[in-house]
C-alpha cells in the first residue's frame, strides 16, 4: 500500500502502511498538553479573548513563520534522491514524509482559526461565555492545549527537518564510502 498514491484525509485516517497521521498528533503526548492546559486555564484569569489578542495570535504568527521556513527546507531535502531512498525503507512509505508536514501545518492553522475566534470574542460573547464557568474553564483548557500542542509541532517540524538533513548527509558519505571501496578492487 505505501507505494500507492493516496490522498492527505486517507493517510490522516487510516495511514499508508504504517500508523494513521491523526496519530501524530493525538499520541501519548496529548496527555501532557491536556495537563498543561488544566495548569494554565486555572492559573490565567483573564478572558480569552484577551489572552489571544494580547499573547497567543502573536506568537501563532511566528510560530507559522518558523514552521513554514522549516517545511521548505524539509520539501527541498525530500526532493533529494537520498531522502527518497530513504522513503524505501520507513514502514509508510515516503508518503508518510510528505504529509506528516502537511499535518503540522494543518495543527498549527487549526489552533490558529480556535484562537482567532477567542480573539473575536466568540467564546466570551456567545458561548459558552464566562458565565457559564465550568464549561468556560474546559474549553479554555482546549485553547491551552492547542497551544501546547502547536508549540510542539513547530518544534518537531524543525527537528524533522533536522534529521532528515543529517541523514541525507550520512547516506551520502555511506554512498561515497562504497563507490570508493568499489573503485580500489
Amino acid at each position: 500500500m505505501s507505494d500507492d498514491l493516496i490522498g492527505f484525509w486517507k493517510w490522516f485516517l487510516k495511514g499508508s502502511g504504517g500508523k494513521p497521521g491523526y496519530k501524530r498528533v493525538v499520541n501519548r503526548w496529548i496527555f501532557v498538553h491536556f495537563l498543561i492546559g488544566i495548569l494554565i486555564a486555572a492559573l490565567v484569569k483573564v478572558d480569552l479573548s484577551t489572552c489571544a489578542n494580547a499573547v497567543l495570535l502573536p506568537l501563532v504568527g511566528i510560530l507559522i513563520g518558523l514552521s513554514f521556513a522549516w517545511v521548505g527546507n524539509a520539501q527541498a531535502l525530500m526532493q533529494t534522491s537520498e531522502i527518497e531512498r530513504l522513503g524505501d525503507y520507513h514502514e509508510g512509505g515516503f508518503i508518510e514524509y510528505v504529509y506528516a508536514y502537511q499535518t503540522a501545518i494543518l495543527t498549527i492553522l487549526a489552533t490558529l482559526v480556535i484562537w482567532g475566534l477567542a480573539g473575536l470574542h466568540v467564546f466570551d460573547q456567545r458561548w459558552p461565555t464566562s458565565h457559564s464557568a465550568a464549561v468556560y474553564f474546559v474549553v479554555k483548557t482546549i485553547l491551552f492545549l492547542l497551544a501546547s500542542l502547536t508549540l510542539r509541532t513547530c518544534w518537531n517540524v524543525v527537528l524533522g527537518a533536522q534529521w532528515m538533513l543529517l541523514t541525507q548527509k550520512r547516506i551520502k558519505d555511506h554512498v561515497k564510502k562504497s563507490e570508493e571501496s568499489d573503485g580500489n578492487r
